[in-house]
């Protein structure tokens, strides 16, 4: 059980994602957390070395969609748009729909597909209990909810962010 909990790979940003390298792994789609992984938390603002990478990402071939448990696209859409992504608001990480539903979009399947995030318990959690790649990336910033700073980031440390053998 606790395996669900160990990414497949840790990096300290997204930027370091080598899209290559997921191709040459038979990745073909790619899922993104907003908060904290694409964005910092609660914000609209697109760093450029995060839509220099997406625009790689497309050379590489790779379809790449937003899922959020954001409630509303109030935030989720102009990212969205900026970076010519789909996108799905509501995912309820770590459960299925979201990530379900971010497939589709792509025409992606499990096996090639990755979620790359910045939580455990929702992004790493989810995705692996689908059999999905994951990349766990340290979060943007320390700046986050109440709940994931008080009772997520706590339990992350006592879990660790180790990679799986």
């Amino acid at each position: 059980m606790f395996d669900y909990f160990r990414p497949h790979r840790v990096m300290k940003r997204l930027v370091e994602v080598d899209c290559d390298e997921l191709v040459a792994r038979g990745i073909r789609g790619v899922l993104l957390d907003l908060d904290n992984t694409l964005t910092t938390w609660n914000s609209t603002v697109i760093a450029p070395e995060v839509e220099r990478w997406i625009g790689h990402l497309r050379q590489t071939g790779l379809a790449a969609c937003i899922v959020s448990n954001a409630a509303t696209t109030r935030r989720v859409r102009p990212v969205a748009e900026r970076l010519g992504l789909p996108w799905v608001t509501r995912a309820i990480k770590p459960l299925h729909r979201g990530f379900l539903q971010g497939m589709r979009l792509m025409g992606t399947t499990p096996d090639t597909t990755v979620m790359i995030g910045d939580q455990l318990f929702t992004d790493i959690y989810g995705a692996n209990r689908l059999g999905l790649q994951t990349i766990l990336v340290d979060p943007v910033s320390s700046r986050e909810p109440f709940h994931t700073s008080i009772l997520q980031r706590p339990l992350e440390r006592l879990l660790g962010r180790h990679p799986k053998s």
